[in-house]
């Protein structure tokens, strides 16, 4: 086992950045948490809980060009956009975040793999921070995750006082060891619980999934979705939420063909050409969200898609709190 010291810390990630590769990390902008390329580890917010917006966006941006078209005159010429090929440092995220891109991969990978994420998830490597505080919005334990949660990861950092405890879970991980070997020092084994947050359990998971088997007609969910102002804010800053549309920018010469994010919470989401929608109330909307996270998720992928970030608790106008309504079905 090894750690690496605060001060050789810094020499690490700088280092990188030194190096050429794209580090993308926590920064704070106006009292608030968000992730962005860095210039050097001083840029790099040290102490926060969790940022506003999740760091999907390093596999799966929230608008991106697929293809560019040009009309001439033998019809249209179709050139699809190139990736760039930089190397991603994604640092200091929570294990909660890493453990939803597992599961945004595998969304995304698993039947009819996605180009343009296997490819951004080949070129990033995930180096990770254990949470050493919580809040009243986090409930990652709840849903089987943990504030020292590897899955995901390629590198595990712990704090543990004046340096961190290093854990290298992958082949990307290791090659980031072995290349500044000098900057990590052998240590042994350590109880990483002693040094973590402690997350409240919000409510049974199990009896959840069985209560959901019952009452997808029941009023529950027209007076749980009551706050709700369909405005996928909730959506928008979660980790595992993949919904997105196809849109078209054009004019009669030439386009562009983009996808962005979209959420099975705006009403438009499921309005057919035909003018029905199957999903016309919000009670709807809010009912396939959680049977998303806690029921189809599990049946298609064999993993909850909710890991308890707290973000959709944090931002949600309308005051709603996912745990806290899950905690009053099971009741």
């Amino acid at each position: 086992m090894i750690k690496i010291n605060k001060q050789n810390l810094e020499k690490l990630i700088d280092g990188l950045i030194g190096a050429g590769y794209k580090v993308v990390a926590p920064v704070s902008k106006k009292g608030k948490f968000y992730f962005s390329s860095v210039g050097s580890f001083n840029e790099i917010a040290k102490d926060y809980i969790q940022t506003v917006i999740s760091p999907k966006a390093v596999y799966f941006p929230s608008t991106e060009s697929l293809i560019n078209y040009e009309k001439n005159e033998g019809g249209f010429t179709v050139k699809e956009v190139e990736i760039p090929q930089q190397t991603v440092i994604l640092f200091g995220l929570r294990p909660c975040d890493a453990v939803a891109l597992e599961y945004l991969a595998d969304f995304f990978l698993k039947e009819n793999p996605d180009k343009y994420i296997k490819l951004r998830k080949e070129k990033t490597t995930v180096i990770t921070l254990s949470c050493i505080q919580s809040d009243d919005s986090c409930f990652c334990t709840t849903v089987g995750v943990s504030p020292a949660d590897s899955r995901g990861s390629d590198i595990l950092l712990t704090d543990v006082g004046d340096s961190y405890y290093a854990e290298i879970l992958t082949e990307r991980g290791s090659l980031i060891e072995t290349g500044n070997k000098n900057l990590f020092e052998d240590s042994p084994e350590i109880d990483k619980s002693k040094f973590t947050a402690n997350p409240e359990i919000k409510f049974n998971l199990n009896e959840l999934q069985n209560k959901l088997k019952d009452i997808f007609e029941l009023e529950v969910w027209k007076e749980q979705s009551l706050n709700c102002l369909g405005c996928g804010a909730c959506a928008y800053s979660c980790p595992t939420c993949s919904c997105f549309d196809i849109q078209d920018e054009a004019n009669p010469y030439n386009g562009k063909r983009i996808r962005v994010w979209d959420s099975c919470g705006l009403g438009l989401f499921t309005l057919h050409a035909s003018g029905h929608n199957p999903r016309n109330v919000q009670s709807q909307r809010w009912r396939n969200r959680v049977y998303h996270k806690f029921d189809y998720s599990v049946k298609n992928l064999d993993a909850v898609s909710c890991v308890g970030c707290g973000r959709c608790i944090r931002v949600c106008p309308g005051g709603m709190n996912i745990s806290e309504q899950m905690a009053g079905l099971v009741k």
